[in-house]
């Protein structure tokens, strides 16, 4: 007769597998001043584990986040903030906001500079650090040539490309 297996308790920085391919951390931490503790799940983006995991520097990934927040900011995004030409009751003369024009000419510099936005570099970047998706969901949806792309492949491009952005945005040279 098989041993029932006893769940273990878990641990602060503990990752786990959620629904969707999506890796959660488990984050544990103690209240100042009290006995309690908050623990909770945070799920954990493509660019963190490519940092945690040493394949990427801080600046890489700074320049992602950045390729990130602009890619919000340019309502690209469908987690990102609604577009304000469709509040009811305001007049608006344009179709979109100063800020979300900016944003999505700072994008189409960023990608012109990864080498445009049909290039594996800009691709990576756009689907990776904008959409939010996993190096592996990226890797199984495109493909060059006719020939699908490896996932390490995939990572490769996306490490190059990321290099190429923080000395774009200026974190690095």
């Amino acid at each position: 007769m098989a041993k029932k297996q006893v769940a273990q308790p878990l641990t602060h920085g503990t990752l786990v597998s959620l629904p969707g391919g999506r890796v959660g951390e488990w984050i544990s931490e103690a209240e100042e001043g009290t006995s309690f503790r908050t623990e909770h799940f945070r799920t954990v983006d493509s660019l963190g584990l490519l940092m945690r995991n040493g394949a990427i520097t801080a600046q890489m990934h700074d320049a992602g986040q950045d390729f990130s927040r602009t890619f919000v900011f340019a309502q690209l995004s469908s987690a990102g903030s609604p577009p304000l030409d469709r509040i009811p009751g305001g007049h608006w003369q344009d179709t979109m906001t100063e800020r979300c024009a900016w944003a999505r000419k700072r994008l189409g510099e960023a990608l012109d500079a990864v080498g445009g936005i049909s290039s594996p570099g800009g691709c990576a970047v756009w689907h990776v650090a904008g959409l939010g998706q996993s190096v592996k969901e990226w890797s199984a949806q495109e493909g060059w040539n006719g020939r699908t792309l490896n996932q390490y492949e995939a990572k490769g491009i996306l490490v190059g490309a990321l290099g190429v952005l923080a000395v774009h945005y200026g974190y690095s040279r």
